[in-house]
């Protein structure tokens, strides 16, 4: 498998495809450079060795001049070249794939700077103009998706609970539980009594995916047996649509034995569980599909003759191939298990990293509330500050008026004292005047 990034001056696969660069290594290079860009992450997984429509793709898109011109907006594009089979991936490419949920090629995935996904699609438009203002279409879900997240920071409670479901409802609701938990931790915390009823929600939707990912492997392994005795037991309690799928399970199982009429039998209840559902639509096709396979099997027998000799041993050539399918189907339960175990410690880290986020969040919170305490203080201190400062000018004042009224009482004082001396020389003078006077 080679993992090679998606260049916007060409898209091809050239000396690069000699580096050892592993998937993970190259999603993470393309993060550092969203992060710096301030961009979204476009993850193109494709077949490109091997699939007509991947080739189809990478030509009429991919390598467009209008195409990679238009990504450059607002996308940092890697592509990752798929193996046609399992066996050739290499084990970071399975654990995407495990992650991501993609299932067709090509699949493009869009995704934050942190790539969290919160758009898929695949090859929707052979025109490459069409196909970058799909693209843009879609960045508009997490523009607004960022905008309800930074919303909900500034409210509390449950309306900061009900901004964050908002935000997750607009994206796909398979991928929310396993690249959201810190939101989904929030929700939690700003709504305990579940009025929005969205985590509830999330953890019903896992639950039906864990139980259908262990039905497909009962059916997978052929014990039909133990899945008709679990559906009918789990089926007793549930309504509608999910009744309906348990019953579905019932009939794949019944056609696996081999018991078409049985299987036949449960497809109208099965129908008349949901009627609008796919599967009531879908129960003439199933029917058909049993006649068909009834018939074909009862063809084989009648091509099938007698042996007249004595049945001793199977031919040596059977038993050959018995045994290789025993063989592969030993690998294929390894392998399953391997996946199983493998998605339990990816659960496990993803659990432990929801933990670190929720305790990180926490004392974020507690850092607001003292930064908002301190704020309250800063705002008091002002306050007081500006008091205290008119008080100071106000004694200021006083304290001038005083000193001046004092100096003006002793310049008074002073020239009341000029005066009186003046009038003491003038009464000394008018009595020499007088004086004068009598002596002539």
């Amino acid at each position: 498998m080679k993992a090679l990034p998606l260049f916007l001056s060409a898209l091809f696969l050239s000396s690069f495809s000699l580096l050892a660069v592993t998937p993970k290594e190259q999603v993470a290079a393309a993060q550092k450079t969203a992060a710096t860009e301030k961009k979204d992450l476009l993850m193109i997984f494709a077949g490109l060795q091997w699939q007509k429509e991947s080739q189809e793709f990478n030509e009429t898109i991919l390598q467009s001049e209008i195409f990679q011109n238009g990504s450059a907006q607002g996308f940092v594009p890697v592509i990752i070249d798929c193996p046609r089979g399992r066996a050739e991936a290499h084990t970071e490419l399975l654990e995407l794939q495990q992650a991501y949920r993609f299932r067709e090629m090509p699949s493009v995935i869009l995704t934050d700077a942190f790539a969290r996904p919160y758009a898929y699609t695949g090859l929707r438009d052979q025109d490459p103009a069409a196909y970058v203002k799909h693209l843009s279409d879609f960045q508009k879900i997490r523009i607004e998706r960022d905008r309800l997240f930074a919303e909900a920071r500034e409210k509390n409670g449950l309306e900061r609970a009900q901004l964050l479901v908002k935000g997750l409802k607009s994206m796909p609701q398979d991928i929310v539980r396993d690249f959201y938990a810190s939101e989904l931790a929030s929700i939690a915390k700003a709504d305990p009594d579940g009025e929005t009823g969205y985590i509830a929600e999330i953890e019903k939707a896992e639950a039906r995916r864990k139980e259908a990912a262990r039905f497909a492997m009962l059916l997978r392994s052929r014990k039909y047996d133990e899945v008709i005795e679990q559906a009918k037991k789990e089926g007793e309690n549930r309504q509608g649509e999910e009744a309906q799928k348990l019953k579905f399970y019932q009939i794949q199982a019944l056609a696996g034995l081999k018991k078409f009429k049985e299987a036949a039998q449960l497809i109208e209840p099965m129908a008349k569980l949901a009627p609008e559902s796919d599967y009531a639509k879908n129960a003439p096709r199933y029917l058909d599909s049993l006649k068909k396979s009834q018939e074909r099997i009862e063809k084989m027998k009648q091509t099938v003759k007698p042996s007249t000799q004595p049945m001793v041993s199977k031919p040596v050539a059977i038993v050959s191939d018995i045994e290789l399918l025993k063989k592969e189907a030993k690998e294929i339960q390894e392998a399953v298990a391997k996946a199983v175990a493998q998605e339990q410690n990816l659960k496990k880290a993803n659990d432990l990293a929801a933990q670190k986020i929720t305790t990180m969040e926490a004392e974020l919170d507690k850092l607001r509330n003292a930064q908002k305490r301190s704020a309250e203080a800063l705002k008091k201190a002002s306050v007081e500050r500006d008091k205290l400062a008119r008080r100071s000018k106000a004694m200021k004042e006083v304290i001038e008026n005083h000193l001046a009224m004092a100096q003006r009482k002793r310049d008074i004082e002073d020239l009341e004292k000029k005066a009186a001396d003046l009038q003491k020389q003038a009464e000394e003078l008018r009595k020499k005047a007088q004086s004068i006077k009598k002596g002539k």
